[in-house]
């Protein structure tokens, strides 16, 4: 899936911005796949980003640039990616009608299935299923303010943001680089927890059939450690990533499992919101990524909370890394967190088509 790509097709690398860091990551392709060629990231600091939006970009700007030249990086053609309240993911099924045709006709059918105002929103579609006299199209939707203020950002920090993406999909596309089966015939849950938003695709057969984005992350643990123990929200963000802070793992605990009841609940809700809009689909499995993927038993406590297996995203899983400067114990560390820019760093301009 791909969205808003322009121009030609030079090589990009992938450039997460977070709601609590900047990941940039360059992939080289080769005959046998990808290879890491590049990569860093750089911490912002808290409500920097919130919720998906940027509330002081200089300050992005500065950790973009930063990110960037720690990796050294010295393309300037960026692929990012946007979250949160302000994208409309929906697969509309549509008469079976020709490209023009239905290009014609996607704004109108938009206006039907989205709640913001056409003229407020950047449009892309892309044709997932064929039948007939049938098609499934996904429909996509992402205000033009939210896309913009990205895009300051990025050429604030002297980049050109060639590629505009949705979390959701580039978390499908490193998915696909790591399963080219695409998980075989099975749906799947791609969930994301970042920061501040958790990002839910559901994939089958190399599309995406339901994807949605809500507000929760690992803020979320943060806030309760820190409130729970009477402590500042930076000393319990490091005690939450096993930091030696003074703080013992046993106290976290209970602050811990009762979010992590409250995420449980909040995917159930995605899920059964999901089974309202697909037809006796079942979820096989759920893959996580993001900073809560990396928090102990986190992966064992919810397959049990919904009796679906879980696993931990493993982005890197199939691109080479040797001769690089990165240990294979620094890379596992950090792989949970990669996922959309690994992803990223997949895009082309145009890809879509090709």
């Amino acid at each position: 899936m791909a969205l808003f790509g322009l121009g030609k097709r030079p090589l990009t690398f992938g450039l997460d911005i977070g709601s609590s860091s900047v990941k940039a990551i360059e992939l080289a392709e080769g005959k046998a796949g990808y290879a890491l060629k590049a990569f860093a990231q750089v911490p912002l600091p808290r409500d920097v980003i919130s919720e998906g939006s940027i509330k002081e970009p200089g300050l992005v700007s500065d950790a973009i640039r930063e990110c960037v030249q720690k990796a050294g990086i010295t393309n300037t053609a960026a692929a990012i990616s946007v979250s949160g309240r302000e994208g409309i993911v929906k697969r509309v099924p549509l008469p079976k009608v020709t490209a023009k045709e239905l290009a014609d006709a996607i704004t109108l059918e938009a206006e039907h299935h989205i709640p913001f105002a056409v003229d407020d929103v950047f449009l892309d579609y892309q044709v997932v299923g064929e039948s007939v006299n049938a098609m499934s199209v996904v429909l996509v939707a992402v205000k033009k303010v939210k896309v913009l203020e990205y895009v300051a950002a990025v050429e604030q920090a002297g980049l050109e943001a060639l590629v505009v993406d949705l979390d959701a999909f580039a978390i499908q596309n490193q998915w696909e680089l790591n399963h080219p089966d695409g998980g075989a015939d099975e749906a799947v849950a791609l969930i994301d927890i970042g920061a501040t938003v958790m990002k839910t695709n559901v994939v089958r057969g190399g599309a995406s059939i339901f994807a949605r984005d809500v507000p929760f992350g690992g803020h979320n643990y943060t806030q309760a450690i820190a409130q729970r123990l009477n402590i500042p929200f930076e000393k319990a963000e490091a005690a939450k990533q096993g930091q030696e802070v003074g703080v013992s793992w046993d106290d976290l605990v209970p602050a811990l499992e009762a979010v992590s009841r409250d995420l449980s609940l909040e995917v159930q809700r995605t899920f059964d919101y999901f089974a309202s809009t697909a037809e006796s689909e079942r979820i096989a499995r759920i893959v996580l990524s993001g900073g809560c993927a990396r928090l102990a038993g986190i992966d064992e406590f919810l397959s049990s909370s919904w009796g679906v297996p879980v696993e931990i995203a493993r982005p890197l899983a199939h691109v080479e890394y040797e001769g690089t400067e990165f240990t294979a114990e620094e890379l596992e560390q950090a792989a949970p967190v990669l996922a959309v820019a690994v992803g990223l760093g997949l895009r082309r301009p145009g890809d879509k088509s090709a």
